[in-house]
């Protein structure tokens, strides 16, 4: 694992150095001041802010800048914040910073389950994140391994400093709005085939069975179970009842998420591939409902929507339907 930020040995000797110099060197201003953007080769006394990257600064070390002293990179010496306080977290999303006390390169995660590939590609490396800030109600639960193995961390609120154990250890990440149900029964309605595979997903995504209902009440109302399915009209996808080309539009996040190709005939298939999206679409709009008017309706539906044909778009009553049906085989969020 690569520590990508000063070693605490070297952020001593840095200390040590800064005191030295201010000691012998320079004359340290008599009172603090709000100083302008941070420069180096510049003395600062403690309680002065800079400006640096975009963020305000308070100097909590006395010393003499140096090029590398960046604020970002020597939390010794600066705390991100002009007032000792930091920002709510986001209401949409758990965010990750590269460095302590909510500093450095800072990313926003919805929910939804992270391998190492998928936290590349939305910008984090692997081995790490320092501080994090967690929306209330949330639980985030982070893994030393690639694809949710090794140790895992839970947090369910802010962290400043995820302290030694943790700092540069973050591979793969699951992110909860509200926490995992460890237990969940089969609806008694819900056939035993339509339950593995919407267990077998649920697993993947790591939502401790609650998905699984969510995902059984989907399938009660596009497919009825698949006993629906026969004779229909409709050109979606078996269970779920995705449409072609939303379908296709999700093939390659499909072959990410699952690791294979999708296979138009396989019901697990058809169950993963609506999982996906409806993950997909309560991340985005913030909570099961919204995520089913969305998976419904599209990304852009409203009340009063129409197709093209003028035709409306009723997905309020699916969600309606729907989340009801949910709640009623036990659901919880």
């Amino acid at each position: 694992m690569t520590n990508k930020r000063l070693s605490v040995k070297a952020l001593s000797l840095m200390v040590v150095i800064a005191l030295f110099l201010s000691a012998f060197c320079i004359s340290i201003p008599a009172s603090a001041a709000a100083r302008g953007a941070w420069a180096p080769n510049t003395a600062y006394a403690v309680n002065d802010t800079v400006t640096y990257s975009g963020s305000t600064y308070t100097c909590i070390q006395a010393h003499t800048s140096l090029v590398g002293w960046e604020p970002s990179n020597v939390p010794a010496l600066w705390n991100k914040g002009s007032g000792g306080t930091t920002p709510p977290p986001a209401a949409n999303g758990v965010t990750f910073y590269a460095d302590i006390n909510y500093g450095g390169t800072a990313i926003t995660l919805p929910v939804g389950n992270y391998t190492l590939s998928q936290l590349n590609a939305k910008g984090i490396p692997n081995d790490w994140m320092s501080s994090l800030k967690v929306p209330s109600g949330w639980t985030v639960e982070v893994y030393q391994n690639d694809n949710f193995g090794g140790t895992k961390w839970t947090y369910t609120s802010s962290s400043s400093w995820v302290g030694d154990t943790v700092n540069d250890k973050m591979s793969s990440v699951k992110i909860y709005i509200g926490s995992p149900n460890t237990s969940v029964t089969k609806p008694s309605e819900v056939p035993s085939n339509i339950w593995t595979y919407t267990m077998n997903v649920d697993n993947k995504f790591g939502k401790g069975g609650d998905f699984a209902l969510l995902l059984c009440a989907v399938i009660k109302k596009e497919s009825s179970f698949g006993a629906g399915l026969p004779g229909s009209p409709s050109a979606g996808d078996g269970l779920m009842q995705v449409e072609p080309n939303t379908r296709n539009a999700y093939l390659s996040q499909f072959s990410s998420t699952f690791g294979r190709t999708y296979n138009h005939s396989s019901e697990q298939d058809q169950v993963c591939l609506g999982a996906l999206i409806l993950n997909e679409k309560i991340g985005k709009f913030g909570n099961i409902y919204n995520g089913l008017l969305h998976y419904n309706g599209g990304d852009y539906w409203y009340p009063g929507a129409t197709d093209s044909y003028g035709r409306p778009i009723l997905a309020n009553l699916y969600a309606d339907e729907v989340y009801a049906t949910y709640k009623g085989y036990g659901g919880k969020n």
